[in-house]
């Protein structure tokens, strides 16, 4: 009888364990799903003031625009991409550098240009591509590459090690990870006898 009692006990202790714990998880993938839906509202908020304050010829209504806004959003990477619009608004801001205008992983994409990461207007410049139009070709974490000039590159990792945390290296090249998106800082040297790009 006693044996029967401390069993059904044990039952009952286990089955509370188990609610408890169905609830917590249940708990947290609410409170996931909010703050996913709070990144993205956040994302298309900041990016269509963007437009409306400093590229009002472009408009928010743009197929290109919208195209990229549901894909990143739909990809999970819009508070990375917020974070790195930040970062090398900050790198600008505090520093008064610039990725190269001509190279990156990103440039092509009208997103970036908006937020600040690249500095060519793919648009007027004829260089539109789908790169991150379609969320089905985006795979996540995302990779970036951003190029500094060889002579600030090494300063500028120091800024974002300084800012962010997570900075590290990969095969040798410095690397920070934000939300989803992983962004590398190669550098270029520029031999001026010969106007020769070279990438490391």
């Amino acid at each position: 009888m006693l044996q029967s009692y401390c069993l059904g006990n044990k039952f009952k202790n286990s089955s509370t364990m188990s609610t408890k714990k169905s609830r917590k998880e249940h708990e947290r993938k609410r409170r996931e799903k909010l703050e996913a839906r709070a990144n993205i509202d956040a994302f298309r908020t900041q990016l269509e003031m963007k437009i409306r304050n400093r590229f009002p010829e472009l408009g928010t209504d743009h197929p290109a625009v919208i195209a990229e806004m549901d894909a990143i959003c739909a990809a999970g990477l819009a508070e990375g991409m917020i974070v790195l619009g930040k970062m090398v608004t900050g790198i600008r801001t505090e520093m008064g550098v610039n990725p190269e205008a001509d190279k990156g992983s990103l440039i092509g994409a009208i997103v970036p240009y908006v937020l600040g990461i690249t500095m060519e207007n793919p648009i007027e410049s004829g260089q539109l591509d789908s790169t991150l139009a379609n969320a089905a070709e985006i795979k996540t974490p995302l990779q970036v590459r951003l190029y500094f000039d060889n002579e600030v590159r090494n300063q500028v990792v120091d800024w974002v090690k300084a800012h962010y945390p997570n900075v590290t290296t990969r095969l040798g090249q410095p690397i920070v990870k934000l939300p989803n998106v992983v962004v590398e800082f190669k550098k270029v040297v520029k031999d001026t006898d010969f106007q020769y790009l070279l990438e490391q």
